[in-house]
Formats: structure tokens, sequence, C-alpha cells
């Protein structure tokens, strides 16, 4: 496998003659048509040699059924790249209730290609996720007790092997409720042989007082979960100016801090995106980014005639275009090269693997990449 930067002039015709390979070939793990016009700057997956050596993984992938209009297709699409399927989202009540359910449809699918589903239990409340709501429910014994009760009673509804706690912007004087929360759900949980993945924020100090970040206590939290997922990406976000959003030097040092305190690299998922984001510059908190999938930058970059440029400091790439209202944007995504040197670190570190967000964007390139590289663990 190699990963080639189209260069001015390239065609799909003679990249695929320069590697002795057919333009069908390159244009299928792309996701291109065979006649579609290439970008300056685009990274492009060559099947070239396939890894002798390839060692194994889990991959997570996470999945909102409300997204997949074909209800379980992308299942059947995806399947053989995923260990877990983590279905978004079973968001708790103040009374330690769970709504939600889960489609036969999506269960059939998963069971189909070998994919172990896992409900992911929030904190959002209207969209949001919501540290009121978990304060509610943590502080108090008997709403704390019916919530783990039905947590159990979901996961034998549907013979599941176990859950994700997706509970995020807790209150950081909240930490240990969270703990104690997750203490108590690890013990019941493994009394009856399931197991508990816990969605992590990324951090490279403890900074208990930090808002999104501070209710995590890694070294407290790793001995009681099976499986972290640790979220290493958001730094450039929505809300907030425009920069790289999964920087590798900034993820080395999550991992680093998350190894030295009490969570082993075999227990790590590391979390990488399937999208970027789109900001109008001069940038205004008020504007919201546009979050874009890896086509629709390609689209963005043909129309407005803008080149691709990849930062190796970061290890991501990024352009800026002019629009027709002559606003200027700028936009950070993940591409084939920046993923593959995320799947790098999986080898670096000997991670437990992978989890990606959100799979219903498109990105063939990585699909081919995890597959070519590991071998993926099915339970």
């Amino acid at each position: 496998m190699t990963i080639y930067r189209v260069q001015p002039g390239d065609t799909l015709a003679q990249i695929a003659q320069k590697f002795g390979v057919s333009v069908a070939s390159i244009a299928n793990i792309n996701g291109l048509d065979v006649n579609e016009q290439l970008i300056i700057g685009m990274e492009l997956v060559i099947p070239t040699d396939q890894v002798q050596q390839k060692p194994t993984i889990e991959t997570l992938g996470y999945y909102d059924p409300a997204a997949d209009p074909n209800r379980a297709s992308l299942i059947d699409e995806l399947g053989n790249y995923l260990t877990y399927l983590g279905v978004f989202e079973f968001p708790i009540t103040e009374t330690g209730e769970i709504i939600g359910t889960l489609d036969p449809e999506v269960l059939e699918a998963a069971e189909r290609n070998e994919v172990a589903v896992l409900p992911v239990l929030t904190n959002l409340q209207e969209g949001n996720f919501d540290p009121n709501l978990a304060r509610t429910v943590l502080s108090n014994t008997t709403l704390l007790d019916n919530l783990i009760n039905n947590i159990i009673s979901l996961l034998e509804q549907y013979d599941l092997i176990g859950i994700i706690i997706d509970f995020e912007n807790l209150y950081p004087e909240d930490r240990y409720l969270f703990t104690n929360f997750i203490r108590l759900l690890s013990e019941n949980l493994h009394s009856i042989d399931k197991i508990l993945v816990l969605n992590l924020a990324a951090k490279w100090a403890d900074w208990p007082e930090r808002d999104w970040v501070g209710f995590f206590d890694y070294s407290s939290l790793g001995p009681l979960i099976d499986i972290a997922a640790i979220m290493t990406y958001e730094w450039g976000y929505r809300e907030g100016p425009p920069q790289p959003t999964a920087p590798i030097p900034f993820v080395r040092r999550t991992l680093d801090y998350a190894i030295a305190n009490n969570i082993p690299a075999n227990k790590i998922l590391m979390g990488m995106t399937l999208y970027g984001y789109d900001w109008e510059l001069p940038h205004a908190p008020q504007i919201l980014a546009t979050t874009v999938t890896l086509p629709r930058v390609w689209d963005l970059a043909r129309r407005y005639n803008a080149p691709i440029i990849f930062n190796d400091e970061v290890q991501q790439p990024f352009m800026t275009y002019r629009n027709n209202e002559d606003i200027i944007h700028e936009v950070w995504f993940e591409n084939a090269r920046s993923h593959y040197a995320k799947y790098q670190l999986i080898m670096e570190y000997g991670l437990r693997g992978v989890f990606y967000w959100i799979i219903h964007m498109p990105f063939p390139s990585t699909w081919y990449m995890v597959s070519n590289l590991f071998n993926i663990r099915k339970l």
C-alpha cells in the first residue's frame, strides 16, 4: 500500500500506469469516479504490496440509525472492518430510566457480520450533554442503583456483551460521583461477564478544575474499565477558531498521559473522525464551523480551485478558499495520509485498536487501509 499525493497535471490513468495498477482499483479504494477530476494535494491510497505481518486490533464504529436511510445497510457494507458497533444513543432520565430501543434490523445485520453491538449510554438532554442530569442521578443512591439495574436489564433484554458510557460535560467537582458510578457499574457488569467501555475526553494532565476533562480521573478509572475509548480529536471544534482537529503531537501527549496513569495501551481504542470543519474567516465565535466529509472537501476544492496542503508538523491536511460571496474559508480535515499516520501510532504504542466517529460519513480509503494494515478481531 502506498499513499500518493496528486501533483499538477496528474490523471488517474497516469497514476495507475506509474504504479502498475488499474484505474478502477484506485477509484474504488478512494471513493472516486474513474473520470473524476483530481485535486492538487489530494492523497490517494494505491493498492501496491500487501502488509505481510499484520497485528490484530479491535475496531469500534459509532453508528446512528437515524443517519442510515437504508436501515442497516451500512452495517452490511462496513461490517467486515468492525469488531464493535456503538449504537448512538440511549439517554438517561432524571429517575435513572433509559430511553431507547434497538432496531431488530440493526441487530440482525450486526449478527450477520459478526459485529458485537454496544448501546451508548449518554447524559444528553435536548441535544446537549447535561451536567445537572448526571448530577441528579449519580448523587442519589436510589436513582444510581435504578440506573445500574436498568443498564443490566437492557443488556439482558437484547443479549448484548456490554455497554459504552458516554457521559460528557459533567461538573469538575462531580469527579468523585462519576468515578463511584463507574466503580459500581464495573462491579455489577463484571459479575455477569459483561464489558464496560468508557468514552474519555483527551488530556495530558489531570486538570481537575477544567470543564469537560476535569471529572475524568484517568488513574482511578483505568483499572475499572475494559476498554478506554479516548476521544483524541476536536482540538479544532465548531465553536472555536480554525485549527487542526486532531494534531498528532496532541494525540501523542494524550496517549502518553493515559498509559502513564493506569490506562494500559491494551485497553485503549484511539479515536479517529471521518469528517472535518469548515470555518469562515475572520473567525467570529457566533458563527459555527460547518461539518464537512472528505468528498465534500474535494467538491469545494474543485469548485474554488483550492489546492490541498498537508501540514507535516500536525500530520493533517487543510485548505483555504474564497467562495462566490467573497468570504474566505479555512478547512481542516482528515484524509488518507492523516489517517495513515494515526494507524502508525496504533502499531507504535501497541494499542488495542481504534474507534471511528461516525461511520455514516463516507471515507472509503480508511477502510481499505485498516484492513490492509491490521487483522480485525471478531468476537
